[in-house]
C-alpha cells in the first residue's frame, strides 16, 4: 500500500514546493517594488526639498571680466530690507571705493542676504544666508569670475569671518545645525590657494577650538583665540601642538600698531564703579603689562542722565586712542567720537542729527582715518539671524589729524574693521 501512495505524495510535495516558490517570487517582487517606491519617494524628497537646503552659491559678481583683479581702498556691505514691485526683497551688495571724496564706489557683489565678508588679494570671501538660514561661504573673484563654494563640514552657521591676506588664509567659526553635530563655534582655517583641500579645524590644547572671539595676528597664520570661559591662546593654525596660553581676560581690543603686542580689557576692580582696566600681552614672551590709557571714562549716572563709553580704539604705542562716548538723557541719545592723547581729550566727530546713532569705529591700516558707522536714531533692525544690524547704515571717513569728514559711503562693516 505504501508503494502505491508514493507517486501521489511526490506530486503533492512538488506542487507544494512550486506554490512556495511562486509565493516567494511574489513576495520578492512586492518587496522590490516597495523598495523602488521608497527610493523614488526619497529621491523626490531629496530633489524637491533637501537639495534646496544644501549650501549653494548665492552671490553674483557685478564686475566685468578682466585679466587683473580689481583693487579698492575701502569696501562696505550695504544691506537692503526694501522690496521690489513683485514683493521680493532687494539684494544686499558689497561696494568698493577709493578715498577720493567724489567717488561713491561701485557694486562688486550682490546676493539676497549677505551676512559678512572679508577681503583677499584676488577675491572676496562672502558669507551668504540660504532660505533656511544656514550659511554658504563663497569666494567671489575680483576679476569678475564666477563665485565658488568653500566646502563646509555640514549644514550650519558660519560666523566671525577673518582673513590673513598675506597667507591666503581665511578663518571662521562653524556651528552645525544638527543636534548631533560635534561642531559648535569650531574655529576653521581654509587655504584659498589649495581649494581641493577641506577647511582645517584649528587644534588647541584639548582638541579642536571653540572660539567666542578670535583674529589673525597681522601678517601671519597665527591666531589669537578666546574661548567661552575667556581663556586666550596664541595658536599656530598650520602646526598642531603650537599653542601658548595667554591668560584669562574679558575682551580682545586688538593689536597695538607698530608693536608685537595684543591689547586686552578687563572690568574695573569695582564693577560698575571703577573704569575698565587695560593690558598688553607681548606675543613673543607672553609678558603682561598694564596699559595706562589717559582719560578713560568711568560709568556715570547722575540726575537721570547716563554716560557710557565704547571700547577704546588704540591708535599707536603711546596710548593715543579714539572712543565712542554716549550720553542718554530723558530717553534721548547724544553720541560723539573723542580722541585722547597724553595732552588731553577732544571731540573729533559729531554725527549728522539724521544719522546720530554711532555704532562702531575702527582705524585705517595707515592710522590716518577713522571709519565711523552710523544709523538713524529711529531705525528698524534687519532681523538677520547672525550679526543683525540697523537698517539703513552708512560709514563716515574722518581725518584723524583735522577731524574733517573725507567722505560718506553707504553701508557698514568697512574692511578696515575686519
Amino acid at each position: 500500500m505504501s508503494t502505491k501512495r508514493a507517486p501521489s505524495s511526490a506530486k503533492r510535495n512538488a506542487a507544494i514546493a512550486a506554490a512556495a516558490a511562486l509565493l516567494a517570487r511574489r513576495r520578492f517582487i512586492r518587496r522590490l517594488y516597495g523598495t523602488i517606491t521608497i527610493l523614488a519617494l526619497l529621491a523626490g524628497a531629496l530633489t524637491a526639498a533637501n537639495l534646496a537646503k544644501l549650501p549653494h552659491p548665492n552671490s553674483i559678481s557685478a564686475l566685468p571680466r578682466s585679466s587683473a583683479a580689481a583693487d579698492f581702498a575701502l569696501y562696505t556691505l550695504q544691506r537692503d530690507t526694501g522690496k521690489d514691485n513683485a514683493g521680493v526683497k532687494k539684494p544686499d551688495t558689497i561696494r568698493g571705493t577709493s578715498l577720493s571724496a567724489a567717488d561713491q564706489g561701485v557694486v562688486i557683489v550682490s546676493a539676497p542676504r549677505i551676512q559678512e565678508y572679508a577681503v583677499l588679494p584676488s577675491a572676496l570671501a562672502v558669507v551668504t544666508l540660504n532660505d533656511d538660514n544656514t550659511s554658504s561661504l563663497e569666494l567671489v573673484p575680483l576679476n569678475g569670475g564666477s563665485p565658488t563654494l568653500v566646502p563646509l563640514p555640514s549644514l550650519g552657521t558660519v560666523a566671525n569671518l577673518n582673513v590673513a591676506g598675506s597667507k591666503h588664509l581665511i578663518g571662521f567659526t562653524f556651528t552645525g545645525s544638527s543636534a548631533n553635530d560635534k561642531n559648535w563655534k569650531t574655529l576653521f582655517v581654509y587655504d584659498v590657494d589649495t581649494p581641493s583641500t577641506a577647511p582645517r579645524a584649528v587644534q588647541g590644547i584639548n582638541g579642536t577650538v571653540s572660539a567666542a572671539d578670535w583674529r589673525f595676528v597681522p601678517g601671519t597664520a597665527t591666531v589669537i583665540a578666546q574661548t567661552e570661559d575667556r581663556s586666550m591662546f596664541l595658536i599656530d593654525t598650520l602646526s598642531d601642538g603650537k599653542v601658548s596660553p595667554l591668560g584669562t581676560h574679558a575682551g580682545i581690543l586688538g593689536f597695538v600698531p607698530g608693536t608685537n603686542e595684543l591689547a586686552v580689557s578687563d572690568p574695573g576692580l569695582k564693577v560698575g564703579i571703577d573704569p575698565p582696566r587695560y593690558f598688553t600681552i607681548n606675543l613673543a614672551t607672553g609678558a603682561l603689562s598694564s596699559l595706562a590709557l589717559p582719560g578713560i571714562i568711568a560709568p556715570d549716572s547722575t540726575q537721570g542722565a547716563t554716560t557710557s563709553a565704547g571700547q577704546p580704539v588704540i591708535l599707536d604705542s603711546s596710548g593715543k586712542y579714539a572712543q565712542v562716548v554716549r550720553r542718554y538723557d530723558a530717553g534721548k541719545e547724544a553720541s560723539v567720537v573723542t580722541l585722547t592723547a597724553k595732552n588731553g581729550t577732544h571731540m573729533i566727530f559729531q554725527p549728522d542729527p539724521a544719522w546720530s546713532r554711532l555704532l562702531d569705529v575702527c582705524v585705517s591700516p595707515a592710522s590716518d582715518y577713522l571709519s565711523v558707522e552710523t544709523a538713524a536714531p529711529q531705525y528698524a533692525g534687519d532681523q538677520y539671524p547672525v550679526r543683525p544690524e540697523p537698517s539703513p547704515m552708512r560709514t563716515d571717513l574722518v581725518d584723524l589729524k583735522t577731524g574733517a569728514v573725507l567722505k560718506t559711503v553707504p553701508g557698514f562693516l568697512p574692511n578696515w574693521c575686519g
